[in-house]
C-alpha cells in the first residue's frame, strides 16, 4: 500500500494501528470502571472515547518519535526493550505535564493505573508482533523475465527486505541456468533461470502472481503473447524500475532508459506545486529562525570562544539550473581549514571539526543559518543537498543523471538526507541520486511536509549527522 509516497507492507500498518486501538480501548474501559466503581454521575460514551483518543494520539507521536515503528530491520531485543520503555515514560510525562497546564478533565482523569494498564498492553502486544513477524509466510512470489543488473539489483532486495514477504521463484532467460545474488557478504543466493518457452508452466507450477519486466526491450526478446495471456488471467505485470520505486521509495539509475523518465507518470511543474512548496519554504523557515535565534545565538558565542575565525561563513554551492550561490553555515571546522588539502568531504572522526563543531553537527545547529538561503530563494527547505562545483563537475562525469538533481532548487534537508547516512564517496553520491530521483519525481508540498516530520526525527535521533 503506498501512503504519503512510501509504500507500506501490511505490518507497517498493522503495528501502529493496534498501538492506537489498544490505548484507546485500555485508557476508556480504565475510566469506565474507575467512574461506576466510584459510583460518579454517568456521563456520555464520547467522553470515554475522547480520554482514550488522547492517549493513544500521543502515543503514536512519541513511538513515532522513538522510532518504534521502523520494521526494515531487527532490532537486538535489549535496545528495543530501550526504546519502547523509554517512549512509553516520555508519553507518560508529557500526558502528566498537558494536565497541569491544560486543566480538563480528560487530561487530569487519567491515573496512573491506567498507563500501567496500557502500558502493559502495549509491551505485551509487541511481543506477540515480534513473533509474528518471525513466523510470517511469504505471501508474494515473483517471477523476474530477463537476467540484466536492474532484476538482479530488485531480488536481492527482496531477499534483504524479509517484512515484504516476496519471494522471487526465478529469472525468465535466454537458456536455463542460474544466477547468483550477492546481497551480503558472505552471504550467497543462488536462483534459476528459466528458458523462456517455459513462462506459462514455471508459472503455474510455481503459483506466481506477479511478474516483474526489466524493460519493453524484455517483452519484444522474451515470448510476448505468453505475458499478454498471463496478464490477462489477472496476474499484475509490472516494470522493474516502477517496483523498485514503488516498494523501496527510490529510483535506481541501473539499466534505466532515458524513455522511462519521459513516459512514467510523475516529474510535474505546475503553477500550484511550485508555489505551495514555496509558501512551505518561506513559513517553515520564518518559524525556525524565530525558534532557533536563541539556539543560534549561543551557537556563535561558543564557536568565537573555541576557536579563531568567524562564527558564520559563506561557501559556493550549486543551486537550481547549476547556478552557484553563496551558502551560509555556522562554522564547525578550524579557519581555512582546506589551505592544505583542497576540497575534501568531511570523513567520520576528521580532525578539522572543532569541539564546538562536533556538537553542531551533532545536533544540526550548524545548518540553521541557511533557513537565509531559504528565504531568499536560493534553497528551498526540502531537496537534494547542495554541493560544491568541485565535486560537481567530477560527479557529472562519472554518475549518469546526476545534472538531473538541478532541476529543483537544493534543500536544508532531503529525502536521501533522512533514507540514507552521510555520504563520503562516489558509491554514497550514487545512493543518494536514487533517492533524490524518487523525490524529484514525486514533489509536492505534502511531500515535504513529511520529509520535515522526518527531518525532526532524525535530528532527535541523531541519525547520518557528522
Amino acid at each position: 500500500m503506498r501512503l504519503f509516497n512510501r509504500y507500506y507492507s501490511g505490518h507497517h500498518l498493522l503495528l501502529p494501528l493496534v498501538d492506537l486501538i489498544l490505548a484507546v480501548v485500555i485508557a476508556a474501559v480504565a475510566r469506565f470502571v474507575v467512574d461506576f466503581a466510584e459510583i460518579r454521575p454517568a456521563v456520555h460514551w464520547s467522553a470515554y472515547l475522547l480520554q482514550g483518543g488522547i492517549v493513544g494520539f500521543l502515543v503514536i507521536i512519541v513511538f513515532y518519535y522513538a522510532d518504534l515503528y521502523s520494521i526494515d530491520s531487527t532490532l537486538p531485543e535489549k535496545e528495543w526493550g530501550v526504546r519502547l520503555v523509554s517512549g512509553f515514560g516520555v508519553t507518560c510525562l508529557i500526558i502528566g505535564g498537558l494536565s497541569q497546564v491544560i486543566r480538563r478533565p480528560d487530561l487530569r482523569d487519567i491515573s496512573l493505573t491506567t498507563m500501567l494498564l496500557i502500558g502493559v498492553g502495549l509491551f505485551a502486544w509487541r511481543v506477540e508482533f515480534t513473533r509474528l513477524l518471525k513466523k510470517r509466510r511469504i505471501c508474494g512470489k515473483v517471477l523476474i523475465v530477463g537476467t540484466q543488473a536492474i532484476g538482479k539489483i530488485v531480488a536481492e532486495e527482496l531477499h534483504r527486505r524479509k517484512h515484504l514477504a516476496m519471494e522471487v521463484v526465478g529469472f525468465i532467460g535466454h537458456q536455463a541456468g542460474q544466477v547468483v545474488l550477492s546481497y551480503g557478504n558472505p552471504t550467497r543466493v543462488s536462483l534459476p533461470v528459466f528458458p523462456r518457452h517455459s513462462t506459462i508452466q514455471v508459472v503455474e507450477s510455481n503459483r506466481v502472481d506477479r511478474i516483474l519486466v526489466e524493460g519493453p526491450e524484455s517483452c519484444a526478446d522474451f515470448p510476448a503473447q505468453d505475458l499478454v495471456m498471463l496478464r490477462l488471467r489477472g496476474i499484475p505485470v509490472e516494470d522493474c524500475h516502477r517496483f523498485y520505486e514503488r516498494v523501496m521509495g527510490k529510483i535506481p539509475i541501473t539499466d534505466l532508459q532515458p524513455g522511462w523518465i519521459v513516459l512514467s507518470e510523475g516529474f510535474r511543474r505546475n503553477r500550484w506545486i511550485l508555489s505551495s512548496k514555496r509558501a512551505v519554504d518561506v513559513v517553515v523557515s520564518i518559524i525556525g529562525l524565530i525558534l532557533s535565534a536563541p539556539i543560534a545565538l549561543l551557537a556563535a558565542i561558543a564557536i568565537k570562544l573555541d576557536s579563531k575565525g568567524p562564527a558564520i561563513y559563506s561557501q559556493e554551492r550549486v543551486g537550481q539550473y547549476e547556478r552557484p550561490f553563496m551558502l551560509y553555515k555556522f562554522r564547525s571546522m578550524l579557519n581555512d581549514a582546506e589551505t592544505g588539502t583542497g576540497p575534501v568531504w568531511a570523513a567520520k572522526s576528521d580532525p578539522r571539526i572543532t569541539r564546538v563543531g562536533k556538537i553542531l553537527r551533532k545536533l544540526r545547529i550548524d545548518e540553521i543559518p541557511q533557513m537565509v538561503n531559504v528565504l531568499k530563494g536560493e534553497m528551498s527547505f526540502v531537496g537534494p543537498r547542495p554541493e560544491r562545483p568541485f565535486f560537481v563537475s567530477k560527479l557529472k562525469e562519472k554518475i549518469h543523471y546526476y545534472h538531473l538533481r538541478f532541476s529543483v532548487k537544493p534543500g536544508l534537508s532531503g529525502w536521501a538526507q533522512i533514507c540514507y547516512p552521510y555520504g563520503d564517496s562516489e558509491e554514497d553520491a550514487i545512493e543518494k541520486l536514487h533517492y533524490d530521483l524518487y523525490y524529484i519525481k514525486n514533489i509536492s508540498a505534502l511531500f515535504d511536509l513529511q520529509i520535515i516530520f522526518e527531518t525532526l526525527k532524525t535530528v532527535l535521533l541523531r541519525h547520518g549527522s557528522r
